[in-house]
């Protein structure tokens, strides 16, 4: 079974290799959404929203910067950084991640499947 879960995060970058407005540093309200699959359990859940809730938001870098955590923290390279992190901790709890979306605006996303 599948479940997803939308979060979201304030942080700040500049695209070193971007020649244009986005090499300046700047922020964002993000948007992530992230899709979860596991067995659902006895108790009718795949896993409590609010564990969960709590453990994706332990890795969004609310009020960063984020070139500190991704040389050229792009939608996409975010995308990609977080999967990869996410993705480790939730295979302890028995849950594949599936998708993460990056959303930079209301307009424009990347997103990673694994």
């Amino acid at each position: 079974m599948r479940i997803k879960l939308i979060r979201s995060f304030s942080a700040a970058h500049r695209l070193p290799e971007y020649k244009g407005p986005c090499h300046d540093l700047h922020g964002h309200t993000w948007k992530a959404v992230f899709v979860l699959e596991g067995p659902v359990k006895a108790d009718g859940m795949v896993c409590d929203f609010k564990v969960v809730k709590k453990l994706l938001d332990s890795f969004l870098p609310d009020h960063q910067f984020l070139n500190d955590l991704v040389p050229n923290p792009t939608a996409e390279n975010l995308a990609q950084y977080l999967f990869d992190k996410i993705s480790a901790e939730l295979k302890k709890q028995n849950l594949t991640l599936k998708t993460v979306e990056i959303w930079e605006s209301d307009h424009a996303a990347a997103i990673v499947e694994g």
